[in-house]
């Protein structure tokens, strides 16, 4: 399903017309109403049908981009009927990429506390919010959770403050792994690494020290970092 930007240019480029304000005035409205009609996404699709079908301009074509833009036949059903038909074929059209497009969200639970990207820090387990990602992202939907980086210790791990965290609790930390981990009740958020029966949670930051996990310490892993999201502007 194409947008109202997209059902415009195609039906300029139908017509031969380049400029909004041709084409507002060549179907009948101000160039107001088609500006309103990008603005708000959303076009009067019996007006526009009926003045593109009696110059013979496919409609499906027009809807889509799909096909030739020119109808192969004539049809003999009036136009009105002609309209109503498109018509409902775009309602089935909007209804059927909406359903696509919920079968391809995953909801995840956006926890309001933060990780510390520093020193190890209380949080709480309050679910803030639902994060929607695409289904691609998500390796284990039931144990994948969200949350927020604060401090500068994983910096150097493209881990900055403000970050959300996608987490997954369903993967096996391994050596290596960046990991959301509990160290006497504060979590924090730091590369794992395991070897010769010693484990220590590694900063990106040379200016912090690792830490060490010793036998009295109580220490478990909270899943394994698997995307970091980052606003640019």
């Amino acid at each position: 399903m194409q947008n109202a930007d997209n059902i415009i240019e195609r039906a300029k480029s139908a017509f031969g017309l380049l400029s909004d304000t041709d084409f507002a005035k060549h179907i009948g409205v101000g160039k107001t109403t088609l500006s309103s009609w990008r603005a708000r996404n959303s076009v009067n699709y019996t007006l526009l049908f009926s003045k593109c079908e009696p110059h013979g301009i496919n409609l499906h074509w027009l809807l889509t981009g799909e096909g030739s833009m020119e109808k192969h036949a004539h049809s003999q059903e009036p136009l009105d009927e002609r309209v109503k038909v498109m018509e409902e074929k775009l309602k089935f059209l909007i209804e059927r990429d909406a359903h696509k497009s919920e079968n391809n969200i995953c909801s995840i639970p956006f926890y309001g506390h933060t990780i510390a990207a520093g020193p190890a820090a209380d949080s709480t387990s309050q679910v803030e919010e639902l994060l929607n990602l695409p289904k691609y992202m998500i390796m284990h939907p039931a144990k994948t959770y969200a949350v927020k980086a604060c401090g500068d210790s994983m910096t150097g791990e493209g881990i900055e403050e403000g970050d959300i965290l996608i987490v997954d609790r369903g993967i096996e930390p391994q050596h290596k792994n960046i990991v959301i981990a509990s160290v006497n009740g504060e979590q924090t958020v730091k590369r794992l690494w395991v070897k010769g029966g010693k484990i220590k949670l590694i900063p990106g930051n040379s200016h912090y020290k690792p830490i060490e996990i010793t036998k009295d310490m109580h220490f478990k892993t909270q899943g394994v970092v698997v995307w970091v999201i980052r606003q640019t502007l």
